[in-house]
């Protein structure tokens, strides 16, 4: 069975104990467990999973190098399903609330979970807190008694935490730091003086690269029974580049990238986000292309968002991502090497997860 097929096979499993959790806990009726039934289905399925059998490629690779009994390692890789699933479950989260937050329509192919007509963003609000709920309740109950269980749970929190001060981070980007005030009217930046790649940094660290790779790549070796035996410094240093590269790489989908093909339609240029492209544009465009940038960036109206997808155009900014990418990849084959001669089996998961992202179109 290949670990994308056990992973889909563990949701079945997940699912039923949620829904006979809700009733024997909770005194959920049958019509409101058919609606986190369905919220389930639609917020957390449809997705790629690399997140989740991340942490299944890493876990299978480094038991098998243990030569574990093939109990143990069935035993292990269910493990890493269940927490992998927690990821999922923490995602769905982060997205359901994100697209509430950022006004967007379509998620993987669908409407967005808020825009359901039975929906709404009042009760979605809360269906995302759930999702977070669940996240923690599937460790705890599918992995009692697990050695690794209690430090599972405080990385998923670590991170949960992580991620939502990156949000922060993200949504509060296009405002100047010096007028974030809760007691005066929000404003948009006028002069962009803090698109930065300080502040693009900051908001990637904190908001994409833990959670997309550090928690998985943490939690495979946690369930392995491994996390002791690969560098910390080295892991994390490794994880910030590659969630750095991936978060550029959905920068730059998110402007050129055809929704159809994307499964979602950006917003980050109406959204005035502090982007890839936004911050590599303000560092190489003449005053004049500045000017024009600061008239129609940050607005919802279709003609003033083509004038700055031609601005980046202009300025050339796919042929600098092109640079960019060919210089990770470089450091990417140089950490995974270096972090290979400490434990060659997790350093083959690593170069199966980079294989995934390196180049991906979606």
């Amino acid at each position: 069975m290949s670990n994308f097929d056990r992973f889909l096979k563990v949701y079945d499993e997940i699912q039923q104990f949620v829904l006979s959790f809700m009733e024997t806990k909770y005194q959920m009726d049958v019509n409101r467990r058919q609606y986190i039934k369905d919220m389930l289905d639609n917020t957390c399925l449809g997705g790629k999973y690399n997140r989740g059998i991340c942490v299944v490629d890493v876990a299978e690779s480094v038991a098998a190098d243990q030569h574990v009994d093939a109990a143990t390692l069935e035993r292990i890789l269910h493990d890493a399903c269940v927490c992998g699933w927690a990821i999922e479950l923490l995602q769905a989260h982060f997205l359901v609330e994100d697209d509430i937050m950022d006004g967007s329509k379509v998620r993987r192919g669908k409407p967005c979970w808020y825009l359901y007509p039975g929906v709404t963003a009042q009760v979605a609000i809360n269906d995302g807190l759930i999702l977070l709920s669940l996240a923690t309740q599937i460790v705890c109950h599918l992995l009692a008694g697990r050695p690794f269980m209690t430090e599972v749970l405080r990385v998923l929190h670590e991170v949960d935490m992580t991620t939502d001060i990156g949000q922060f981070y993200d949504v509060t980007s296009m405002v100047d730091s010096s007028k974030l005030n809760a007691h005066t009217p929000l404003s948009k930046t006028t002069d962009y003086s803090e698109y930065t790649v300080f502040n693009y940094k900051r908001i990637v660290k904190y908001k994409t690269a833990y959670y997309t790779y550090w928690l998985p790549l943490v939690m495979g070796l946690l369930v392995s029974n491994s996390y002791q035996k690969v560098d910390a410094v080295k892991l994390e240093h490794l994880a910030m580049a590659m969630g750095e590269y991936f978060q550029v790489q959905d920068d730059v989908m998110d402007c050129f990238t055809p929704p159809e093909k994307l499964g979602k339609v950006g917003t980050d240029i109406q959204d005035a986000k502090c982007s890839w492209l936004a911050v590599k544009f303000l560092e190489v465009a003449s005053e004049e292309q500045k000017r024009v940038f600061k008239e129609n960036y940050g607005q919802h109206d279709e003609k003033k968002i083509a004038t700055v997808k031609r601005l980046f155009e202009e300025t050339k900014l796919l042929s600098l991502f092109q640079t960019y990418e060919k210089g990770v990849a470089v450091e990417m084959d140089k950490l995974i090497k270096d972090i290979a001669k400490g434990n060659a089996a997790f350093g083959r998961s690593v170069q199966i997860l980079w294989n995934r992202t390196y180049k991906r179109v979606k």
